[in-house]
This record gives structure tokens, C-alpha cells and sequence, in this order.
């Protein structure tokens, strides 16, 4: 493991056991992918064995899969609004407007989150930016049926160059879907206009812009645990 990885890690351990320390029992979370959100299940797991009982819808069958083997009760509908639901980010503007999907799993994510009464973002400070789409580019999932006449529509409208992620080997989301990489070079001017433009193109199914959803997010700032957005729900674990 490299120092940059290591340093990370040490990061995304620190965000997640502070968020599993606000978990109060009887919550109906909403669990989200990656690197983060396992971090913040690690740190919820001694918890768990306290008998505090959970239970969660969760963004992918990998996260599932752990939840179940913690005791986390897998609920299948959210037909009455989550507590909370925790994940991680690509990027986060000083909005907490968000880049997500490197994991793919954006559409499962951005309808539990928004599902959810609040919505806690974690991350380390690698992910705070001043515009969406300087660093990273934007995750779109897309119907395989004609992804090509899909993605030379997204290019025309966007002025960005799109990759089908995994290339001769297609990345495969848990919903059947491919995965496809907006790069725009100056960032994301308008990203409500581009959200709504990526909505109208047939065969895009949904795309990583979560605006407006966050209600806080929780940063390791390289010293401390930081927060941003609801603090007053923070404090009252709801």
C-alpha cells in the first residue's frame, strides 16, 4: 500500500467512525458502495455485536451482502422514508452538490438517498472542490442497446468525451448496464442544465449528479473530523 493510499484510509476510517457513533438503534438506514461506505460499516460492526439493531436498504449487492452477514435486517422497499442514509462521493462542492458513481452504483444510490429524511455524505478533503468535474469525470449508466448512438448524442449535447468504462470488457452495473465516463475539460458550468439534458436522452438511464440531496457531509480535513451542512441533526443522531 502506497503512503497516498494509506493516508486514505486512515481518512475514510476516521469520517466513518464518527458517523457509526451517531447510529441510533431501531434507525432504517440506507448503505451506500465503496471504499467509504465499507469504512463506515467497519466501524458500525462492533456495535452491531452490542446488539444494536439495525436495518437498511442497501445501493448494491456487495454492500448487502456485508450487511446481512453483520445482522443488519435487508429491508426490499422504501415505501415509508428512511432515517438516514450514509456514502461517499466523488466530489463535493461547497453546495454539497455531488459527483457520485466510481462504483457504479449511482442509480440504486441517488434513489436511496433521495428516499432518505437526511443524507450524510463521508469523505476525505481529496474530495472537496470549487465545480463538479475537475477531477473527476461523470459516471453516466446506460442501457447497452445502441450505448454507441447513446454516447454520440451525450458528446454532442455535453462537449465532453465519454469512455465506455472497462472497454472491450464492459463494466456491468448490478441493474445490467453499462458504465460510461463524461469528461468535461473546464468542469461542470451549469450542472442543473446538464442534469436535466442527460435526463431527456433516451438510453441514459441515470447519471452521477446528486444536487441539492446532501444535507451534511462529514470530512477528515487532515486533522480533524469536519462538518458541513445540518450540524443541529448531526448532534441529535437523526
Amino acid at each position: 500500500m502506497t503512503s497516498t493510499a494509506a493516508d486514505f484510509q486512515a481518512a475514510i476510517s476516521r469520517v466513518g467512525s464518527f458517523a457509526a457513533g451517531l447510529i441510533r438503534p431501531g434507525m432504517r438506514l440506507g448503505l451506500g458502495t465503496g471504499r467509504t461506505a465499507s469504512a463506515f460499516l467497519d466501524a458500525l460492526e462492533p456495535r452491531l455485536a452490542e446488539d444494536l439493531r439495525l436495518s437498511a436498504v442497501c445501493t448494491s449487492k456487495r454492500t448487502e451482502e456485508r450487511a446481512r452477514a453483520m445482522g443488519i435486517v435487508i429491508l426490499d422497499s422504501t415505501e415509508e422514508p428512511l432515517d438516514l442514509d450514509i456514502d461517499g462521493a466523488d466530489e463535493i462542492d461547497p453546495q454539497l452538490n455531488l459527483i457520485k458513481g466510481a462504483g457504479g452504483a449511482m442509480v440504486r444510490e441517488k434513489m436511496v438517498a433521495e428516499r432518505s429524511r437526511r443524507f450524510w455524505v463521508v469523505a476525505d478533503s481529496q474530495k472537496l472542490v470549487d465545480r463538479l468535474g475537475e477531477r473527476r469525470p461523470l459516471p453516466l449508466e446506460v442501457l447497452p442497446f445502441d450505448w454507441r448512438g447513446t454516447s454520440a448524442t451525450v458528446r454532442a449535447i455535453s462537449g465532453g468525451e465519454l469512455s465506455l468504462r472497462g472497454g472491450d470488457d464492459p463494466f456491468v452495473t448490478d441493474n445490467g448496464n453499462y458504465i460510461c465516463d463524461l469528461s468535461l475539460p473546464a468542469g461542470i458550468v451549469h450542472p442543473t442544465r446538464l442534469a436535466r439534458q442527460l435526463e431527456e436522452i433516451p438510453g441514459v438511464l441515470g447519471h452521477g449528479l446528486f444536487l441539492g440531496t446532501a444535507t451534511a457531509a462529514i470530512v477528515w480535513n487532515g486533522q480533524e473530523v469536519a462538518v458541513k451542512g445540518d450540524l443541529d441533526a448531526l448532534r441529535e443522531g437523526i
